[in-house]
């Protein structure tokens, strides 16, 4: 699938930052929206956020995980005057002023909720649309309204629209369901074409949006490559080559999947369908347990090896049959897998690099918040970056130089730069990459404004809690409390 409108010419919301300039591409200045407030609590109490609320945020935030790679760019944040703050960053970027603006960059909290006793965890308070009513750990949790919100719709009317959502945390597909069977669940993400199905005949007038992923949600192997053996290019193309990639569409999802490479094949500008294919992949993702064992045994290892692959249960996706399937494959070709099991929050400290993993790691490749090659390669593939950033700190000064070369570019010769750094990273598999099935998101019949197609995920894209209203034939609920 391809959206120019949204994989070219991606449409900036001006939410906190109402307007930016470049003074030079390593110096911009952001003049914030005047008049927003945070939320109307303690010990915050509802008052105004300010430039020093954004220079306090990037400082607080710029090593987190979370938030890592958007600030990865900042060299320091100034003041100018109450409503106006100068980036200065470590590095030139012309486009900073698209590649700031998503939600891989720091959030704007107070600093009173942070100091507070607890901080934010106590205190959780920013500016947006709902409040934090009630968190119930292992449950879920109840958001409200804020009445104080400062955006409204194109017509004038306050958002947002509903008074209250109420989160649940689940653990199985067959929690939600039932959940959403029975009416308590208006809307959700749906992990697979067979659950859909089994959904559609129980449910016959729900909504659904299929959205063909532009590259969030793939199924994919880190590697530690500063060790051996995959340490040697030999090695990670023979293990990729080792791998079916039609059957694990045909086992993850009925064969509902694309192939999928080292970065979203828009980027690259593969912009049909029919793009996306074997060919413009190259040897190294076909299937060809033969030349695999022939590169084993070059690089040292015709009996195989012995490694360990981490995965870890993740709402969404079916990491459980990826990874058998991987040691099954990898097994054909002499290499004998130890499957690994991780606490779902161990794995995300792994995968967002605050922990190292020990040899594999199957997981998503590192996202961009949207169709951005900065976050889907640049920063992603450039060994400057830490692992929070760079998961597997690749360390490529070849792949260094095309990046570098694509940054400084103006614009006109950043898509022939890109198909070359995909050539690149094609040839030297640092990442195993195999399918990327669509996403399914499903709501109620009763339910309106709550979606929209180019977004793979509930919230990520448009905002739905914030636009969406529902009609007469809701059911009537109360929120008071998160149980009810």
């Amino acid at each position: 699938w391809y959206f120019p409108e949204v994989q070219r010419t991606p449409v900036i919301r001006k939410t906190l930052a109402t307007s930016w300039e470049m003074v030079n591409p390593s110096t911009w200045i952001f003049k914030l929206r005047q008049g927003v407030r945070f939320h109307n609590r303690p010990p915050v109490n509802g008052r105004e956020m300010t430039a020093e609320d954004v220079k306090y945020s990037y400082e607080l935030l710029k090593d987190k995980t979370a938030y890592a790679t958007r600030a990865a760019l900042v060299k320091a944040v100034h003041v100018i005057d109450k409503y106006t703050v100068k980036f200065e960053l470590a590095m030139p970027d012309p486009k900073f002023y698209l590649n700031v603006v998503d939600s891989l960059s720091p959030v704007i909290v107070p600093r009173e909720a942070v100091e507070a006793p607890g901080g934010l965890a106590e205190n959780p308070i920013g500016t947006g649309a709902f409040m934090l009513k009630e968190f119930a750990p292992g449950e879920g949790a109840l958001l409200v309204r804020n009445p104080d919100y400062y955006l409204k719709d194109k017509d004038g009317r306050a958002l947002p629209y509903v008074d209250a959502v109420r989160l649940y945390f689940t653990k199985d597909r067959a929690t939600d369901t039932a959940l959403f069977r029975a009416r308590q669940i208006d809307l959700m993400r749906v992990p697979t074409l067979d659950v859909l199905y089994a959904l559609m005949k129980t449910v016959p007038d729900l909504q659904l949006y299929r959205v063909p992923s532009f590259g969030w949600g793939d199924y994919g192997i880190s590697m530690t490559l500063d060790k051996p053996p995959f340490n040697d290019v030999r090695v990670r193309q023979a293990l990729s080559m080792a791998i079916n990639r039609d059957v694990v569409a045909e086992v993850i999802n009925r064969g509902d999947a694309t192939l999928y490479g080292p970065f979203p094949w828009g980027l690259a500008g593969y912009t049909k369908r029919a793009d996306y294919s074997y060919a413009n992949l190259g040897p190294n993702y076909q299937y060809n347990p033969k030349k695999a064992k022939e590169l084993l045994a070059a690089a040292g290892y015709p009996s195989g090896f012995e490694t360990e692959l981490e995965w870890a249960e993740f709402e969404g996706w079916t990491y459980n049959e990826f990874v058998q399937l991987v040691a099954r494959f990898w097994g054909d070709v002499g290499v004998r897998v130890k499957l690994k099991q991780l606490e779902t929050s161990a794995w995300l400290n792994k995968i967002g690099g605050a922990q190292p993993f020990t040899q594999a790691i199957a997981a998503a490749s590192p996202i961009g918040a949207g169709p951005s090659f900065m976050d889907w390669a640049y920063l992603r593939f450039h060994s400057s970056y830490p692992r929070t950033v760079n998961r597997a700190s690749i360390n490529d000064p070849k792949l260094d130089d095309l990046l570098a070369t694509w940054r400084q570019d103006a614009g006109d010769k950043r898509p022939v730069l890109q198909r070359a750094v995909w050539d690149h990273l094609r040839a030297n598999v640092y990442r195993i990459t195999t399918i990327v099935p669509p996403h399914y998101r499903i709501t109620q019949a009763y339910v309106y404004a709550a979606g929209n197609p180019y977004c793979w995920f509930p919230g990520y894209c448009s905002y739905e809690a914030k636009t969406a209203w529902m009609t007469d034939k809701a059911p009537s609920r109360k929120f008071d409390k998160f149980a009810q």
